[in-house]
């Protein structure tokens, strides 16, 4: 069992394994495993914080609405990830994550942050490369905006999100021809960002991640003074071309990876930031970006009408994923050749 403070290791920050081109070979399998592995056991720990909350919350004869929604969550994040279904298509080379259970916490689990996130970078690529055809004049930028770091999470959470919301809203006025607006983030024709949170021993430390859209040159200190006037003490932003023309996917990583930092945060910090930012909006969207449907189904998309083997895969505390179940599906053929039990043995043990 990992210790009840035992920080996170560094291999949670997984996003690019999970999203890379060709995540999905079969030979690339015991590194997913050890990656989800290691997002349980976090998961794990935060799931003993949760409790000893609820303990507490629990003193009082009547407990309050956070028991209440803290309980649900005990319930649902002491089952995710239990059990993992894959489908190895042997004839390709593949291996899709078919069936788990999900708590969709990802402020708490990992497991669901992880695939919460190349869920969401998947749809957007998607719609950056229609909007790129359709407006091959459109460069793309990184835009990143702070507020000042504080100890109360809640306040500086909720500064930054009425601060965007100022934002966006000077942005529409400003397009729209509203007499009296102007605004150099006018300039963008399209947004997606997120909002994260860390704390690196000197305060909350919430601020955005935005990828833009744009045609013209940003006034940066234009920027500067603009977002000054919105926070009130904060002046500090950056924006800078996107790095990676040829795999945009590397760019908006950046955007839809997770909302905490695991690997910076304390169980107890952990809890703290669930407790303040769950059921808040943390992503956003303007302009060209705008109407993007993120699937709800955090499996992977199958291969139709390619023969498989389903492996199923039990969690154990200490020992993480171990295969308990192989199960081949109705039918084996490969064009015309029946596939019998004794290969479809074989291909199992070539995993």
């Amino acid at each position: 069992m990992v210790a009840l403070n035992e920080g996170n290791p560094s291999e949670l920050l997984s996003l690019p394994a999970e999203v890379q081109r060709g995540f999905d070979e079969s030979g690339k399998l015991p590194e997913r495993l050890k990656r989800y592995s290691l997002a349980r056991d976090r998961a794990v720990i935060n799931l003993a914080h949760v409790e000893q909350r609820l303990n507490a919350l629990g003193v009082s004869p009547l407990p309050d609405i956070r028991f209440k929604k803290l309980d649900s969550v005990r319930t649902r994040l002491s089952i995710c990830g239990n059990f993992l279904a894959f489908k190895h298509y042997y004839t390709v080379g593949k291996v899709r994550l078919s069936a788990a259970n999900f708590c969709k916490c990802h402020l708490l689990c990992p497991l669901c942050a992880i695939r919460r996130g190349s869920k969401t970078l998947e749809a957007y690529l998607s719609k950056f490369e229609i909007i790129k055809s359709e407006n091959p004049e459109l460069r793309l930028s990184m835009l990143t905006l702070t507020v000042k770091n504080g100890d109360d999470l809640t306040e500086r959470f909720n500064h930054l999100k009425k601060s965007l919301k100022s934002l966006l809203e000077r942005r529409r006025k400003t397009l729209a021809g509203a007499r009296g607006w102007h605004s150099e983030f006018a300039k963008i024709a399209g947004l997606v960002g997120s909002i994260e949170v860390t704390n690196k021993g000197q305060g909350w430390h919430p601020h955005a991640h935005i990828m833009v859209l744009h045609s013209e040159r940003f006034d940066y200190v234009s920027l500067q003074a603009e977002w000054l006037k919105i926070t009130g003490d904060s002046h500090v932003l950056n924006v800078a071309p996107a790095q990676n023309p040829k795999d945009p996917a590397k760019d908006f990583m950046e955007v839809f990876k997770y909302a905490l930092k695991f690997t910076d945060l304390t169980p107890e910090q952990n809890l703290e930031a669930f407790e303040v930012m769950t059921g808040k909006n943390l992503l956003f969207s303007a302009g060209l970006f705008r109407g993007v449907d993120v699937p709800e189904d955090m499996t992977d998309t199958p291969l139709e009408d390619l023969p498989y083997i389903e492996l199923f895969y039990n969690y154990l505390p200490g020992s993480g994923y171990n295969l308990t179940k192989t199960q081949d599906s109705e039918v084996f053929k490969i064009g015309s050749q029946a596939v019998n039990r004794s290969q479809v043995e074989y291909y199992v043990e070539a995993l």
